[in-house]
């Protein structure tokens, strides 16, 4: 992600208030950057931890 897409990423996960908002908005999101990644020659690396879920851990989302 280029640092403005990061920026405006950041601003989207905590705009949600559900968690299944935020696992939508993810998982469109994970598409395009592997989609970005193969264009590229390269393989996007396995997420280790969701945002979602930390946002839930944290209260953030219902």
């Amino acid at each position: 992600m280029t640092p403005d897409e990061r920026v405006e990423h950041q601003r989207q996960m905590r705009s949600f208030t559900t968690y299944r908002e935020c696992k939508t908005y993810q998982n469109k999101r994970h598409a395009v950057m592997a989609e970005r990644a193969r264009h590229a020659g390269l393989v996007l690396a396995q997420q280790r931890e969701s945002g979602c879920d930390k946002l839930r851990a944290r209260g953030s989302l219902q």
